[in-house]
């Protein structure tokens, strides 16, 4: 056994230090000279700079940043600036040792899992391979005290229900191996042909067979899921597939009950996933152009009181942060006071899903006519903590 310890240090380095203490409301996407806040995470170094350059690129040539073979940026270089405070990421390659049984690879790399690793490496991955970090002791020969290794899984011939299977695994056991893929272990259902605690080797061979009554088998699609994440670097409403979702195969057999050829019934009996479906992964744009002033202005914009104000920053700071983009996942709401629905907004313009104005004018009709003035929705609000 071995234990590995990581000690990062950051540095924080400030340039311009009055103008990191002054910055203004973030809402704002300039300051009045044209310039920007800018902080560099350059792997654990922190720089804080002030600055009028158009680009990620331009930043980092003005902060004097070199960037090597392999490093990676994030945003990318050619990704303009636009926010007021701007946040750079530099991950820095280095050299690493990779080992997929006798072979050894070496690779410059920003990448920080192993599985991210081994593949920069120019590894090839097979399905169900994985990589994980072990000590390297040939210090002398390589200079090298760890090393990212490849785990290849183990290929399984089953015999499931007389359908002939080819499986990749990193289970252990025959009864890891069955659990993994949600074959039911139940011996008054499925018969296994090997013992449940024998251990899972390359190329081993075993079968599955149903107790008691006929049976069919089928193979049947596992439909991907959609996974979405907010970009905000994105305009809003444009979508990006990241990840192509794929479906998996699901072989499931059946008690079917048949009469003069037509099928009365079926029963499920049991089902094991062969592939695993893929979930696709996407970006929605969330990229707005904020209109100019303070909150305060904003809200005068609205046509809200000004002896109002107090109550309104209040909720609204604590429903959205004063994002007209905000949305809650679990119901559904949306905009600088999280109406629900959102689209009760479009009486107010619209504009009403990205104007924080727009917004405020409806948001100002919901509290005076749900309660009587924006004092009296504070007075609910503080009780309740909603609205």
């Amino acid at each position: 056994m071995f234990v590995l310890v990581f000690c990062v240090a950051v540095h924080h380095h400030s340039v311009n230090a009055a103008a990191e203490n002054n910055r203004p409301d973030s809402g704002n996407t300039e300051n009045a000279d044209g310039t920007h806040y800018i902080t560099i995470y350059d792997d654990g170094a922190l720089t804080n700079v002030r600055s009028d350059a158009d680009t990620v690129r331009e930043a980092l040539l003005r902060a004097e940043i070199q960037l090597n073979t392999g490093d990676k940026v994030e945003p990318a270089l050619d990704e303009e600036i636009t926010a007021n405070n701007f946040n750079i990421n530099i991950y820095r390659a280095r050299k690493v040792l990779v080992l997929d049984g006798k072979r050894k690879y070496r690779a410059m790399t920003a990448s920080t899992t192993p599985y991210d690793i081994v593949i920069d490496a120019g590894v090839e991955m097979l399905e169900a391979d994985t990589a994980k970090l072990v000590p390297y002791d040939n210090l002398l020969e390589s200079g090298d005290t760890i090393a990212y290794k490849v785990i290849r899984a183990k290929t399984v011939h089953l015999d499931y229900y007389g359908k002939k299977l080819d499986v990749r695994t990193q289970a252990n056991t025959v009864q890891d191996f069955l659990e993994e893929r949600e074959i039911d272990t139940n011996t008054k259902k499925n018969w296994v042909s090997v013992a449940l605690d024998k251990k899972i080797s390359d190329g081993m061979k075993f079968s599955i067979q149903p107790q008691g009554k006929q049976t069919i088998t089928i193979d049947e699609e596992i439909k991907f899921k959609e996974m979405v994440t907010y970009d905000y670097s994105i305009e809003y409403g444009k979508r990006e597939i990241t990840q192509a979702g794929k479906n998996g195969l699901r072989t499931v057999t059946y008690e079917v009950n048949m009469k003069n050829g037509k099928e009365l019934s079926r029963k499920l009996i049991s089902s094991i996933v062969t592939r695993k479906a893929v979930n696709q992964q996407v970006k929605v744009g969330m990229k707005t152009n904020l209109p100019e002033g303070s909150h305060r202005d904003w809200m005068i914009a609205a046509g809200i009181p000004a002896d109002q104000f107090g109550y309104v920053n209040y909720i609204i700071t604590r429903e959205s942060h004063w994002n007209p983009l905000a949305k809650n996942r679990s119901s559904g709401a949306t905009g600088v006071c999280q109406a629900l629905p959102g689209k009760k907004m479009a009486s107010a313009g619209a504009d009403w899903a990205t104007n924080p104005i727009t917004q405020l004018k409806w948001c100002n009709g919901y509290a005076v006519g749900r309660y009587g003035s924006w004092q009296k929705a504070y007075e609910f609000w503080t009780k309740n903590h909603w609205w």
